[in-house]
């Protein structure tokens, strides 16, 4: 089954009863979709709904194949390592001990058909600007772009259907945002991105709005979203002169 997201009627409330998202409905297939709206609008809200971390108060939601999230605010244990980041370390483990000849069946089965992890896992660090790091590297001499491209990359070597990003060029420089739209503008799967990067919005092939709790789709990037809307309130300004 292909990945999808499907919400129906979906409404949210935080446990004081403030009202975020109330009776959306709307749909994510294959492609890359930038969410936008104000701050506090519930665009946060809804990616970690669909990540499964919040319950809806009502309605509908489905999601259809694996998700993958990357949140703001990244929490790194202190004595990780960034094999451990990258969700590798059990993989790398029982491979090593197969290449010295302690393999038994459970190691085997551990590395299943990850068989070349280290080589995927080098690859994606290399290609998001990481190259200087080393698997056993400890997360501590990480900065906070370093981080978040770190995470990226473990969700990548993940393969995940649905991708979620919440911000994710926020603590980034010029060279690094670069590496990450073109990660982002290679991905085939469902993509879901929180941004107010203009940059990175011009590459998405929808907008999906949250305004007033509720989630509006407009097709093609944000420039086209901008040209859509003008032309509404243009049509509106006509309409109240008339």
């Amino acid at each position: 089954m292909s990945a999808a997201i499907a919400c129906s009627a979906l409404c949210f409330s935080w446990p004081d009863g403030a009202p975020v998202l109330t009776g959306v409905t709307v749909s994510f297939g294959p492609g890359r979709t930038g969410l936008i709206g104000a701050n506090g609008s519930g665009k946060s809200t809804l990616l970690r709904l669909i990540a499964g971390e919040l319950r809806p108060s009502s309605g509908v939601l489905r999601v259809s194949g694996e998700v993958g999230y990357l949140p703001q605010a990244i929490t790194l244990g202190t004595s990780q390592t960034l094999s451990d980041l990258l969700g590798i370390s059990d993989v790398r483990a029982a491979l090593h001990a197969i290449e010295r000849g302690d393999g038994d069946a459970g190691t085997y089965e551990t590395v299943g058909d990850d068989w070349d992890v280290e080589e995927r896992a080098r690859a994606w660090l290399d290609q998001l600007g990481l190259a200087h790091l080393g698997l056993d590297d400890s997360v501590r001499q990480l900065s906070g772009g370093e981080t978040v491209l770190a995470a990226l990359a473990a969700l990548l070597l993940r393969r995940p259907g649905i991708l979620l990003l919440d911000e994710p060029t926020n603590n980034l420089d010029l060279d690094a945002r670069r590496r990450l739209y073109d990660a982002i503008e290679s991905w085939r799967g469902i993509l879901l991105v929180v941004s107010h990067d203009r940059e990175l919005l011009a590459r998405v092939d929808q907008i999906a709005e949250v305004h007033t709790r509720v989630v509006m789709t407009y097709g093609g990037n944000l420039e086209n979203y901008e040209a859509i809307i003008a032309a509404e309130q243009a049509a509106a300004a006509r309409d109240v002169t008339s």
